[in-house]
C-alpha cells in the first residue's frame, strides 16, 4: 500500500472517531510530524521498499494503540509489511511507563523499520513539547536517556540496510529535541 493519501484518510478517520487530540488539536497534528520526519530521514533505508513501507506505517502508528482499531484492521488497509511496524511500535500494557516502554523496545528492536519510526515519533514529540512549553518535556529528556542507547545497540544489527550518515544525522535530530549537545547541523529540523 503506497497511496498515502488514501492510509492518510484513514489515519485521520480513526483518530476522529476515537476522538483523539494532540494537545487540543487534531490528532494528525502530531502524526503529520512523525510522517514528515519519516519523509525527511527516508534515504536512511537503502531499499526503497522499507522507505514507502515505513511511511505508510507512519500514519498508522497510533491506530492499535489509542483507537480501536485492531492488528488485522490495519492489515486490512495497509498490508501485513506495514502493520507489523505499526504492531512493532505499539505501546503494550504495563504497570508504569518505565516498563511499558522497556517491554514495548523489547518488539520494536526486532525491526529496523519500526525502530526509525519510533525515533521519529518520539523525536516529534519532543520537538512539538519543546517548542510549545509542553507538560512532558522533561519526561521525554528522562526517557531519551534509555532509550537511545538501546535503539543505538539494536540498530547496529542493521548496518546492511540503513545509511549511517544519515542514521548520524537522525540522531543528530533526536539529540537537539532532547536538549543533547552536540554536533546538531539544524539542516532537516521540522
Amino acid at each position: 500500500m503506497t497511496d498515502f493519501k488514501v492510509v492518510a484518510d484513514y489515519a485521520k478517520k480513526c483518530h476522529d472517531d476515537a476522538n483523539c487530540t494532540y494537545d487540543g488539536e487534531s490528532y494528525m497534528v502530531h502524526v503529520d510530524m512523525v510522517v514528515g520526519l519519516v519523509e525527511i530521514y527516508k534515504t536512511v533505508f537503502k531499499y526503497p521498499v522499507d522507505r514507502d513501507l515505513t511511511i505508510v506505517a507512519a500514519y498508522c502508528h497510533d491506530l492499535i494503540e489509542d483507537t480501536k482499531e485492531s492488528f488485522n484492521d490495519v492489515t486490512l488497509v495497509i498490508g501485513r509489511d506495514a502493520a507489523d511496524v505499526v504492531l512493532a511500535v505499539t505501546d503494550v500494557t504495563a504497570e508504569n511507563r518505565l516498563m511499558k516502554h522497556l517491554l514495548t523496545m523489547g518488539k520494536t528492536v526486532m525491526n529496523y523499520r519500526a525502530i526509525i519510526l519510533k525515533m521519529c515519533d518520539i523525536c516529534a514529540n519532543a520537538t512539538y513539547s519543546r517548542t510549545h512549553g509542553g507538560s512532558m518535556y522533561k519526561k521525554y529528556v528522562e526517557e531519551y536517556q534509555y532509550r537511545k542507547p538501546i535503539f543505538k545497540k539494536a540498530l547496529t544489527w542493521y548496518w546492511k540496510e540503513l545509511d549511517q550518515e544519515m542514521l548520524a544525522q537522525l540522531w543528530d535530530e533526536l539529540d537537539y529535541a532532547h536538549g543533547v549537545a552536540g554536533t546538531y547541523t539544524g539542516l532537516k529540523s521540522i
